[in-house]
């Protein structure tokens, strides 16, 4: 049907044949997925294609950002990569030279032209954006997730506004589920899919009439099983009951009561009993689908509500989630303009389309680039292709609209060949090997991998263990015995929360680790309790103290808040808080929440955007073994891994309604679910049948990604019963081995918790020593040098800089200074980087932290050297006056040998960080 003008298109063109215009590829993990997106966009290139031309689109700004950066290194870099110059070349039909010849052309074409290496996200606002005045949304809108509170409240003033209230509880009745929290995410599921569902009107029908006749028919059926002779179990089936309890009966999972033994020999004597049987379940059919038109006519009727609440927040603050910008998304290309339109208003016509992670697209997002990809496929005499890159086997967003089922169902629509990418050029050959044991057997069409020459022979194991937690830091203390760097070792987890207990034990053993989580700052109990202090001091409700009152255990009339005035800077507000109440505690949340306050200017604009914020809460360590969901891991990868069992049991599928699709994706029938329904229902089970198969599906697909991240070697800690392994038969296993690194090992001993500080002097450089040696105060001398590493250490001037130079500094000094000591150096240092001379000193400079230099065949080392234009500034930390004569002396060694060095006017300074305050002394 699509793929018949190819010989026309070749004929007309320049084209190498060995070019497949439809393609799409089936990556299975680390099979060089990224490696075949780019040679493909490259390939364009040299065809002649030109890069406004070309939409390559990705799921995350990440992996957009990794694509244009890997696109530019490939072609200013071509000749240096062999694999990627040779695949080039058999793509285009061009030899090595042609292309090499061609090189510098193709290169400064793509960075002078526009591309559209994108998100989808980012197109979809691109597209929106142009001509959302047709939807009365204003263009200058902003992309962000909208608070869960914010939506309910708006939710619920609507709901108000329209005397809804009772309908509302009327909804919670007949779903049988009081959380309004529980209708708010069937709203929210409504929502993602809105332009899907069906234009379809629920009619209400008499369900007490229906139930009377229900339970007369039962009552009759009763009546002919007690005549009939059966027993008390038989008999009692049919007893009085309420028409819900009845309908779940698991006598009715029987089609006739011939099949149940109970029944079969009287039924056999009386006909009736079946005939009465056959008619009391068409009865419960027929209830349930009144049933099901109740709920959903009240459902529908409450979500109109729900929708104006969400496009009136959106147009009123300027704000659209990622649901709202696919819902009007698809309102402008399907109800507002045309594609022709289109095409002019984003002064591009796509000739070729790449989409990567294409087992992640929803269906929304699909039928939004489904005219786009038709067009490709019309022609037109052009060259235009049409590629996408997957794994289905990696497919974990279906909760978020993600369908993997889109992949093979596209391939088959546009008649494209799906080719296998099998080889692993990730990991070991024990790793590889063991996941195709696991799973073969146990996922549907799994396709074998191979490993690449060259792989290590690597290692697997698993671990069985009631104490899921001890066994992760056992495992640890194994790598580490082993010499493996903590850097080089990832946890992967299921839930944020396990992230966070795997933490908490690494840190009470001492060993450092980063938590990447999908947590929001917001969320946090220190920082909401601090900002709803903030609004407390703003707005005078004694309502937002409570919860900062309630962490300090003060009462309101025992805060002194007079230093508060509305005009203030909330840096200096949040600040403030911290400090008045102590409450830092090594929290590096709060420098998070710092940092982000220093973006504003006044009080009103931080609460306003710390509400729509989504920011990441803070890694506990610049460096450490890393912590990680197994959502969070997927297209990254660790040389050795420990994968845990999750610690808590797993929840059962809530969900209140099934959804069956036509075949042009849209929603035919919402199904309500209900126990027991099944057995009355012959479409409703087929289609629950199919969502429980797709569910266990979804669950295999996160076991692969959790087992496919290690590139060294692997370790899975699954609990005896009840682990979410259990559907790949995972028993106790020891394969391969794990090589000791020596090298590594005497790092690991030299920079250990336990390895001992020799002190000499506070900071690094050299100094003239006195004749007489007076008495030194060792934990002085102490704290100056800790607090001097922090500098040092510090990659920027920044709250998070500070936040991750904290956790180095603690790592060395854990085990000499108190947390009193800890909590000083970085109370000075926040002084420092929020002073605003300091600030004002490092604009337009370049900083050199740790600056060595030789001069006079001596040799010195400057804390901070920041070099202008025109000339260089030198600064050199300290934590007391006590030798201040010294420290002029000192500076002006450093002046004197970076002027002569360089000929260039260079000042000195010095800068205190005392305990009451930052002093900077200019020399």
């Amino acid at each position: 049907m699509f793929i018949k003008n190819i010989e026309k298109v070749y004929s007309m063109s320049n084209i190498s044949t060995t070019f497949r215009p439809y393609l799409a590829y089936s990556a299975s993990a680390g099979s060089g997925k990224t490696f075949a997106l780019s040679v493909r966009y490259i390939s364009l290139l040299f065809l002649g294609e030109e890069p406004s031309t070309i939409l390559a689109a990705t799921f995350t700004n990440k992996a957009a950002a990794e694509m244009k950066q890997r696109v530019v290194i490939l072609l200013i870099n071509l000749e240096e990569k062999p694999s990627e110059l040779a695949a080039v070349s058999e793509q285009t039909g061009f030899s090595t030279e042609e292309l090499l010849a061609k090189q510098p052309e193709v290169l400064a074409n793509f960075l002078s032209s526009s591309n559209f290496i994108v998100t989808l996200d980012s197109f979809f606002t691109s597209i929106l954006r142009s001509a959302s005045l047709y939807i009365d949304i204003e263009p200058d809108f902003v992309t962000k997730e909208i608070d869960d509170k914010t939506k309910e409240a708006n939710f619920l003033e609507e709901v108000q506004a329209n005397s809804l209230l009772h309908e509302l509880v009327k909804l919670a009745m007949n779903i049988e589920d009081k959380r309004f929290l529980k209708m708010f995410e069937l709203m929210q599921n409504f929502y993602k899919i809105d332009p899907l569902l069906p234009d379809a009107e629920y009619e209400l029908h008499n369900i007490r009439a229906l139930e009377a006749t229900i339970d007369a028919k039962r009552e009759s059926l009763h009546k002919l099983v007690l005549e009939s002779g059966a027993s008390a179990t038989a008999i009692k089936n049919f007893a009085p009951l309420e028409v819900k309890a009845l309908f779940k009966k698991t006598v009715f999972e029987k089609k006739s009561l011939l099949d149940h033994r109970n029944y079969k020999k009287y039924v056999e004597k009386n006909p009736l009993i079946e005939e009465q049987f056959l008619e009391l379940k068409a009865l419960f059919g027929e209830w349930a689908k009144v049933k099901e038109q109740v709920v959903l006519h009240n459902l529908f009727q409450v979500y109109d509500y729900y929708k104006n609440a969400n496009i009136s927040t959106a147009r009123q603050l300027g704000v659209l989630s990622f649901d709202d910008l696919t819902y009007f998304t698809y309102r402008l290309l399907h109800e507002s303009i045309n594609k022709d339109f289109l095409y002019f208003k984003i002064d591009s016509r796509f000739k070729h389309i790449l989409l990567d992670e294409f087992q992640d697209t929803s269906t929304l997002q699909f039928l939004l680039l489904k005219p786009l990809i038709d067009e490709v496929f019309a022609g037109g005499g052009e060259f235009r292709t049409f590629f996408y890159v997957g794994d289905t086997k990696q497919s974990l967003y279906r909760f978020r609209g993600g369908v993997e089922e889109l992949f093979n169902s596209v391939a088959s629509h546009y008649e494209i060949k799906i080719s296998e990418m099998d080889t692993n050029y990730r990991s070991s050959k024990s790793v590889v090997e063991q996941v195709n044991r696991w799973f073969e057997p146990n996922m549907v069409d799994f396709p074998i991998a191979n490993y690449h020459n060259g792989a290590n022979e690597g290692y697997v194991a698993v671990v069985e263990a009631e104490e899921l937690v001890e066994e992760a830091v056992k495992q640890l203390e194994v790598y580490l015995e082993k010499g493996i760097p903590l850097t080089d070792i990832a946890f992967l987890v299921s839930t944020n929360k396990d992230g966070a207990t795997i933490q908490e034990a690494c840190y009470e053993k001492g060993y450092a680790t980063s938590l990447k989580t999908s947590s929001s700052l917001k969320h946090t109990a220190k920082v909401a309790a601090v900002v709803a202090m903030v609004q407390y001091l703003f707005t005078g409700l004694e309502l937002d103290a409570r919860v900062m009152l309630e962490q300090v255990d003060k009462r309101i009339d025992e805060v002194n808040v007079s230093w508060f005035h509305p005009f203030m800077e909330p840096l200096s507000v949040v600040h403030k808080i911290i400090g008045h109440f102590g409450y830092f505690e090594n929290d590096l949340n709060l420098l998070k929440l710092l940092e982000f306050s220093a973006t504003f200017s006044d009080i009103a604009t931080f609460l306003e955007e710390f509400e729509l914020s989504s920011i990441e809460v803070a890694s506990s360590a610049k460096s450490g073994a890393k912590i990680m969901t197994i959502h969070g891991s997927k297209g990254l990868e660790f040389e050795h891994v420990i994968v845990l069992d999750k610690l808590k049991g797993v929840a059962p599928d809530r969900s209140t309604l099934l959804y069956e699709y036509d075949e042009s994706l849209y929603v035919k029938q919402v199904f309500y679910k209900m126990g027991g329904r099944e057995n009355f229902d012959e479409a409703y089970k087929y289609l629950l049948a199919k969502q429980k198969k797709l569910n266990a599906k979804d669950k295999m697909n996160i076991l692969y990604v959790a087992l496919t991240r290690a590139i060294e070697s692997m370790v899975v800690i699954r609990k005896p019963k009840g682990s979410i392994f259990d559907p790949l038969g995972m028993i106790p296993i020891s394969i391969g081995s794990l090589v000791m690194n020596n090298e590594k090992l005497k790092i690991n001993n030299a920079e250990g918790l336990d390895s001992k500080i020799t002190i000499t002097h506070y900071g690094t450089q050299e100094t003239n020593k006195p004749e007489e040696e007076e008495e030194k105060d060792y934990e002085a001398i102490l704290f100056g040098t800790a607090l001097h590493y922090t500098l040092e250490m510090m990659s920027n001037f920044t709250i998070m800089g500070l936040a991750d130079a904290m956790i180095a500094t603690k790592n060395r000094y854990g085990l000499e200074l108190s947390d009193e000591k800890f909590s000083d150096i970085k109370k000075r240092i926040l002084e420092l980087i929020t002073h605003n001379r300091f600030k004002k000193l490092l604009e337009g400079a370049t900083t050199s932290n740790e600056q060595s230099l030789s001069f006079n065949e001596e040799l010195k080392q400057v804390d901070l050297l920041l070099s202008y234009e025109n000339h260089y500034l030198v600064m050199d930390y300290k934590s007391s006056k006590k030798y201040h004569q010294e420290h002029r002396t000192q500076v002006r060694d450093y002046k004197e040998a970076i002027a002569s060095i360089t000929g260039k006017q260079t000042r000195g300074m010095i800068v205190y960080l005392l305990e009451d305050g930052v002093e900077m002394v200019e020399i």
